[in-house]
């Protein structure tokens, strides 16, 4: 999987309705119109923004294309972290769109797989 670029927009959920609008009328434009390889993530305050890159999560961002996981619980051996942390970061991750968990073995083992190659933080007027 080739791997794309997310944009994190800070904004009202007013501007967020606004854009949707006009992108699901194929009017969308200007700086909160994602490129191409491009996703955008929108949230409502720099309070959600803080919850989202918390130094934990941003540390599993960065480990998971680093390590290359075989499941969340190697990962967190890998990272020497408790699993339940890690297993509960990961999932609100995937929740996001920032992880993809894939289902692998007989088991049906939780694979983290990174989507993106890099964040860029949008800050809306």
């Amino acid at each position: 999987m080739k791997l794309k670029k997310v944009r994190i927009v800070v904004e009202s959920i007013e501007k967020t309705n606004t854009r949707w609008a006009a992108a699901l009328k194929g009017k969308a434009q200007g700086k909160s119109q994602a490129k191409p390889g491009e996703e955008i993530l929108s949230v409502s305050s720099w309070e959600v923004l803080g919850r989202i890159l918390s130094t934990p999560r941003l540390q599993i961002l960065t480990a998971i294309p680093a390590l290359k996981p075989k499941s969340i619980s190697a990962l967190a051996k890998a990272m020497q972290k408790d699993f339940k942390n890690v297993y509960s970061d990961v999932k609100f991750l995937a929740d996001l769109g920032l992880v993809e968990l894939r289902e692998e073995g007989p088991k049906k083992t939780l694979v983290p797989i990174a989507k993106f190659d890099g964040i860029e933080l949008a800050f809306a007027a």
